[in-house]
């Protein structure tokens, strides 16, 4: 079976030799566009290709859809049409549309798709679908899939989880977090004590004051003036090296988006786990350099399972240069 992949453009070239070392028999067929490739599946079955994945830690395919049918794009609505049988009507259903071809209005594809999908008894949806129609158009040629979400790592199109900017939003980089919280899955506490390490200038913070938690801030850096008259933010100016070993509080969560090293980053995190509460979450990004990038996070790793279980380990549509690491604490 032919598969498109989707992962950074910096990273694509690791993204395929991610999938080619769990399935050896694969072939890489042709990119299809910047971070989207297409490949045949030799040994190794669609369904089973992202569980493969989440065992492994292959951290930057970050999409996957199967290749079911390639027809020219002016057949593509009747082709499309042909797949309503093989749809469950139980499960909510998306639609994802990707183009390189300026003359395919995905807008409006999507819709007539949708009215006919709609017709037929189907639960068409945007937001959080179990089914999902895949399509994918070159110049003159659409591959179309049909899949679960969980099979295609994500239910945004492409693996991009895009987040709207709000009235008080500190900085992008808390689009990170959310991101984070929604590829992993994740329940955080709404209540009790988080602590942000690298917190300036506080966008980490202000995610989590929103979700209820009481933060610790730790950095030499400022905060954002919004945080400043929060009763439930404490800003420690100091560096993370100062502030955890003489720490005496417990957290329920920890988070870091420090700038550092990724082995320092690693290993403060490490240090950190002595303040974070038995089976609670971590949440910390690893920045990377242009070259050898699996061995420097092979070797953040290592540091890091010391102290805590790996949930989990992406290039997130948000990261850029790095990877989001999710963990739980191993203390008892």
């Amino acid at each position: 079976m032919q598969v498109i992949f989707t992962a950074s453009p910096e990273f694509a070239q690791i993204a395929l030799a991610e999938i080619q070392k769990l399935d050896r028999q694969s072939k890489f067929l042709q990119w299809l566009d910047q971070g989207i490739g297409l490949i045949e599946l030799g040994e190794v079955t669609f369904s089973d290709l992202a569980p493969q994945i989440a065992v492994t830690r292959s951290a930057f395919v970050r999409h996957l859809c199967p290749v079911l049918e390639t027809v020219p794009l002016e057949k593509l609505q009747t082709t499309l049409s042909s797949l309503i049988p093989v749809i469950d009507r139980t499960q909510s259903l998306s639609i994802q549309i990707r183009a390189i071809s300026k003359e395919v209005n995905r807008s409006e594809l999507r819709n007539e798709f949708a009215n006919d999908l709609i017709a037929a008894g189907l639960n068409v949806v945007v937001k959080d679908p179990v089914q999902i129609v895949s399509i994918f158009c070159s110049s003159n040629i659409a591959y179309i899939g049909f899949s679960t979400a969980a099979e295609n790592l994500s239910s945004w199109t492409g693996g991009m989880h895009r987040f709207a900017h709000e009235a008080g939003q500190i900085s992008r980089a808390e689009f990170k977090l959310l991101e984070a919280i929604a590829v992993f899955n994740l329940t955080l506490p709404t209540q009790g004590r988080a602590l942000d390490l690298g917190a300036s200038p506080g966008g980490w913070t202000r995610v989590l004051r929103q979700i209820g938690l009481s933060v610790v801030a730790v950095d030499p850096g400022d905060l954002a003036d919004a945080l400043h008259s929060d009763p439930k933010v404490s800003h420690s100016r100091q560096l993370v090296q100062q502030y955890v070993p003489n720490c005496r509080d417990r957290f329920d969560l920890i988070v870091n988006d420090m700038r550092m090293d990724a082995a320092d980053s690693a290993k403060n995190m490490r240090a950190a786990s002595q303040v974070l509460k038995p089976g609670g979450l971590a949440i910390m990004t690893l920045k990377l350099p242009g070259k050898g990038v699996k061995a420097i996070i092979n070797t953040a790793i290592a540091i890091l399972e010391n102290s805590y279980e790996i949930i989990g380990v992406r290039n997130l549509f948000h990261n850029r240069q790095e990877v989001t690491v999710v963990m739980r604490s191993l203390a008892e």
